[in-house]
């Protein structure tokens, strides 16, 4: 098959939705398919260009600007030209535009996949944002997302559990759910070069990994901390990442006074990411909100032997074994965070035991080999429902 995986944003820019495409593309080709990625030259700045070949598929930007944080506006309307010879058309969203533009308007079949409730942050700088703009701005995007969503073949998403607490896909039948998948050999081969074994797990060090944004929760792990150093003073929380809430971050250390138990890393390269997961004895991910509507995370902790303790929230509470490869925990509770780890510091074996049951998780549920063969199970009922038509 001929497939068209159509993005608002592509790398350069990065997220888990960019990362999907990626390698979702590259595990389709794999299997011998054909595809060409269509999204935006966004970030500008970053000078992307227009890549052949890139890991096997070919990509085309079209140009566009960035309206407030995550709505791209292309600067031509979209040519639907582009998609003939295509045998099926994959969207992706948030955000809506290209979905509004292909949507009912071309043979081929729409599949979309639906990444996550489009939601404004609780906070931004550390700074609270007023609830009622929350709910009339997420209001509007969930009635015009239903609307459109209306108009694709098959919509799908990653986790029944995201899928049935959405505002939008819960009003909507037939909602289908396909895992996110994880490709470990080039990460096993790492593992290999810089000669992890299980004798590197720190018994008392803790890691947080991401995007420093207020939907990401690492300032309540940052307040779990004092009362984990109360029980175990020399554990140390490793904090790697980057974004709008570093001194915000920052300031809640000083505030505690426990900064020589911390570790800060900004972006970090792969060498020094996969050290850090697999020397790691507890990945914590305190995600607050639906902006996380999975958690690929979860997946590279467990690729490197690592256990999770992970907030109790729709999507990302789908991901783990609960209680053989992590545990989970009330979002937005520091209290919660420390009285699931403590244990684990205390009993590191059955950390590292559950680090090992995450890493088989991982081969026989999320591997891209059996994720890709679900896709292209849903590609070919999208095309018999397009015939039959």
């Amino acid at each position: 098959m001929k497939i068209a995986m159509v993005v608002p944003y592509f790398y350069p820019h990065t997220g888990g939705t960019e990362k999907y495409v990626k390698d979702l593309s590259i595990a389709l080709q794999n299997e011998g398919h054909e595809v060409v990625v269509i999204s935006t030259n966004l970030p500008v700045d970053a000078n992307a260009p227009e890549e052949e070949g890139m890991n096997g598929f070919k990509l085309i930007r079209l140009p566009a600007k960035n309206m407030f944080s995550y709505l791209p506006v292309t600067e031509k309307k979209f040519d639907l030209q582009m998609l003939e010879g295509f045998d099926i058309v994959h969207v992706h969203v948030p955000s809506f535009g290209f979905l509004r533009e292909i949507a009912g308007k071309i043979k081929q079949p729409v599949i979309v996949t639906y990444h996550c409730d489009i939601t404004v942050s609780e906070k931004y700088y550390g700074i609270p944002v007023p609830h009622f703009f929350i709910r009339a701005v997420e209001h509007s995007a969930n009635i015009y997302a239903r609307m459109l969503l209306k108009k694709a073949d098959i919509v799908y998403n990653t986790t029944k559990t995201y899928a049935d607490t959405s505002p939008v896909l819960k009003h909507m039948k037939n909602i289908r759910h396909i895992p996110i998948g994880i490709f470990h050999d080039h990460i096993d081969e790492m593992q290999k070069k810089l000669g992890l074994s299980e004798k590197d797990k720190n018994p008392r060090q803790l890691l947080w990994l991401g995007r420093m944004a207020g939907n990401k929760g690492c300032d309540y792990m940052v307040k779990a901390m004092p009362k984990i150093l109360t029980r175990f003073p020399d554990t140390k929380l490793v904090i790697c990442g980057d974004g709008e809430e570093k001194a915000h971050i920052n300031s809640l250390i000083d505030k505690f006074g426990i900064r020589k138990s911390i570790e800060m890393h900004g972006m970090v390269t792969f060498d020094k990411l996969v050290e850090l997961f697999y020397k790691s004895l507890v990945y914590v991910f305190p995600s607050i909100n639906r902006l996380e509507a999975f958690g690929i995370v979860q997946l590279e902790a467990f690729v490197n032997n690592t256990c999770v303790v992970a907030s109790d929230i729709p999507g990302p509470n789908a991901v783990m074994d609960v209680g053989t490869t992590g545990l989970l925990v009330p979002k937005q509770d520091p209290q919660a965070i420390a009285d699931a780890v403590i244990p684990l510091l205390a009993n590191p074996q059955k950390a590292i035991d559950m680090g090992k049951a995450g890493r088989r998780l991982v081969e026989t549920k999320y591997d891209w080999k059996v994720i890709s063969g679900q896709v292209l199970e849903l590609y070919k009922e999208g095309l018999a429902k397009k015939k039959a038509a």
